[in-house]
């Protein structure tokens, strides 16, 4: 919603509150601005309601959701309220698109958009900016206690949180049932079952995943490193990099080895849509993909392998006993330029309230934040897939959490692809990524 259009909802809603607009030319001016019906027909409700303001209208602009459900959840939220309404946008598919959208309006100070939906990436980028209103005050730690850790880490910078992790996504090791009785703990256990996979003549590749030198790449890194109990950046201290450490050394060797061997070489151009077809053409034994390749997988229109596969978590090595998926997802920001901060949070509330976090799961199987979601019965009858879900997000961890992330991605991807392309050792593409690193982050 521009702020053109914003001024003239307000200006009407006075108008009509004042018996200065009838409801007849109320409805034929929202019609002319694109506003939904039901949007008007909950404005037109709280104009009736007397007083001798309107209600303060709120808007969204999400990431882009092709089912429906943001907008009946903002349809439910309007229906029972009086004094905030909220007007939702669909965004963009291309996130791209969206960021540099964001990023001029908030440059710009413009208020056009109160509620930001930000992918994991961008909270630590937009606080440290002043673009968004830190939400610390108004979540009780007694609140956020109930939801995943991983996705408030994602959205904690500089010891405030500046937005609230509506939904997350996280990083998962497919392996073939049939192929592979029973599933790795280790990278090593991988390796290992998957050249075994391969050398049986049952599959073309052990294993597949996302090596092309694109935001994927640094995902499927920093679970590995993670793994072996490294890291990019240190997590207390994002100005201090931490490459050049043995485990993440040793998580990047471990990489380096699979391309030609359990990996095909062109896995250095793979995506996540080149792994997940390879995998449900039945051409490898393991994958690691996010969540939304599990239904694909199961669908007999396209895949050969239903019912012949699982998922696990993510993996770990050296002296680590615990693996780490990379976070995703999609969380709401407000708009620290926006003079709705308070109409702004009672909607981003109410998102991350159980009706609305269980009416996502549900009708739009995404999967959202509260962790008792993951236990209930309903949510599980329509995806019981989600039973296997929450152990993986409990444990999964945020790429580096800085304001620089858009340099510091920019520079793990091209050293670590040097390295998966032999072009550098292991070790001097680490080195070489501290060097970087050091001097974007300092």
């Amino acid at each position: 919603m521009n702020s053109e259009r914003r001024e003239a909802i307000d200006e009407m809603i006075v108008k009509m509150r004042a018996g200065r607009m009838s409801r007849r030319a109320f409805v034929e001016r929202a019609a002319v601005l694109g506003l939904s019906a039901s949007f008007v027909g909950t404005l037109l409700d709280a104009c009736g309601s007397g007083g001798s303001g309107g209600p303060t209208v709120v808007a969204w602009e999400s990431e882009n959701e092709a089912t429906g459900t943001y907008q009946d959840l903002v349809n439910k939220f309007n229906q029972s309220q009086k004094d905030v309404q909220v007007h939702w946008t669909n965004g963009p598919s291309d996130t791209g698109q969206l960021l540099t959208k964001f990023s001029t309006m908030l440059r710009a100070r413009s208020n056009s958009i109160d509620i930001m939906s930000m992918d994991i990436i961008w909270p630590a980028q937009f606080g440290a900016s002043g673009w968004t209103f830190p939400i610390d005050g108004k979540w009780p730690a007694s609140e956020r206690q109930n939801y995943l850790p991983g996705p408030v880490a994602g959205c904690t910078y500089n010891g405030k949180i500046w937005a609230a992790p509506f939904r997350t996504d996280a990083g998962l090791i497919y392996y073939r049932t049939d192929l592979v009785p029973t599933p790795p703990n280790t990278w090593d256990d991988l390796t290992n079952s998957a050249q075994q996979a391969l050398s049986s003549g049952a599959v073309k590749y052990g294993y597949v995943w996302q090596g092309a030198q694109y935001e994927g790449l640094v995902c499927d890194f920093v679970e590995v490193v993670y793994g072996y109990g490294g890291s990019i950046l240190d997590p207390n201290n994002p100005k201090t990099v931490t490459t050049t450490s043995p485990q993440t050394v040793q998580g990047l060797t471990q990489m380096v080895s699979w391309v030609g061997g359990i990996s095909p070489q062109a896995v250095t151009t793979y995506k996540e849509e080149d792994a997940r077809t390879t995998f449900q053409n039945g051409d490898a034994a393991f994958m690691r993909n996010w969540p939304y390749a599990y239904a694909h997988g199961q669908n007999a229109s396209e895949s050969k392998i239903v019912g012949k596969f699982d998922v696990h978590t993510m993996l770990y090595g050296g002296s680590n006993t615990t693996g780490h998926s990379s976070l995703g997802g999609w969380q709401l920001g407000i708009n620290a330029f926006s003079s709705k901060t308070d109409a702004a949070w009672q909607f981003v509330h109410y998102m991350m309230q159980e009706p609305a976090q269980k009416e996502a799961a549900i009708k739009a199987s995404l999967t959202v934040t509260l962790q008792s979601i993951y236990d209930d019965a309903d949510v599980l009858k329509a995806n019981p897939f989600f039973a296997k879900l929450k152990p993986v997000f409990q444990t999964a961890q945020p790429r580096p959490v800085t304001p620089k992330y858009p340099d510091v991605t920019l520079a793990i991807q091209q050293q670590v692809h040097n390295a998966l392309l032999k072009q550098a050792a292991p070790a001097d593409a680490m080195s070489a990524l501290a060097t970087q690193l050091q001097g974007i982050v300092s």
